[in-house]
């Protein structure tokens, strides 16, 4: 069945639109765009030349751009080069319908005139280089996202439930430092919660099943240099809990610095 210019301009305009979808967004060539670019692809690909249409050029003649298939191996960068260089070794059909990956003004004039041969695929492929790039350096935000705080970072995150549980100092902490409680974790039988209270940073040591805690603070100047640390001695860990390795005379450091993660601790003899 022959294909009117229209009908093929319709598919086109739709391929370079889940072409957006698929390679320049994450996760995009596992969705179903991907699926149904593949389709429109195949329809492109199976149809006969467009009937020319009214200001058709008969001269030029067209057909469909080839195009990489919705792989998941070929997503990212790679995918964005393997696709220009097809580019580079088959004429733009329609500059009228630009290529997700590359600039529009990268596409409508590549090279100068008069440039020597191959001058528009390196161009093409440092394009796809650059845009490889930039879509690397979009991954880095989503990834900070996902990693755990570090440090005083732990007070830009929504707090966590178990603030709640954090013993003793309901009756002593202002309303701003019991809003900026965190639990930070449990190690060695003992659990932890941080807080700032009036320009220090503090911590909060509980011992598991034991209704005393102890909570040391630091200004926060200090606590960028060396963070906040507490010795427990030997005789103050559960036996189950207790460290091996670790005896009479012997204890545990634990330590929250600008670095930390969670709560931190070693051994002390």
């Amino acid at each position: 069945m022959t294909m009117t210019s229209s009908e093929r301009s319709e598919l086109e305009a739709r391929a370079a639109a889940l072409r957006r979808i698929v390679y320049g967004t994450p996760g995009g060539h596992l969705s179903a765009a991907a699926a149904e670019l593949e389709t429109v692809e195949a329809q492109l690909r199976s149809g006969s030349d467009p009937t020319p249409g009214p200001g058709s050029d008969p001269i030029s003649g067209s057909g469909p751009i080839a195009s990489p298939t919705a792989d998941p191996l070929r997503a990212g960068g790679l995918a964005v080069i393997e696709q220009v260089e097809q580019i580079g070794q088959h004429p733009q059909v329609d500059p009228a319908v630009p290529d997700p990956a590359v600039p529009d003004q990268a596409l409508r004039d590549p090279a100068p005139p008069g440039a020597p041969p191959g001058t528009r695929r390196r161009v093409l492929v440092m394009v796809a280089v650059a845009a490889a790039i930039a879509v690397v350096a979009a991954l880095g935000p989503l990834r900070a996202l996902s990693e755990p705080p570090r440090g005083l970072e732990v007070f830009d995150r929504a707090p966590d439930p178990s603030q709640a549980l954090m013993p003793g100092n309901d009756d002593i902490l202002t309303p701003a430092s019991l809003a900026s409680v965190r639990y930070i974790g449990t190690e060695v039988g003992y659990r932890a919660w941080v807080f700032r209270d009036r320009g220090d940073v503090c911590l909060t040591l509980q011992r598991e099943n034991w209704n005393g805690s102890g909570t040391t603070c630091v200004a926060e100047s200090d606590f960028a240099r060396s963070g906040i640390r507490q010795v427990v001695r030997y005789e103050q860990l559960r036996d189950l809990a207790r460290p091996v390795g670790v005896g009479p005379g012997d204890g545990v450091e634990f330590a929250w610095t600008a670095d930390s993660t969670g709560l931190e601790w070693s051994m002390r003899r």
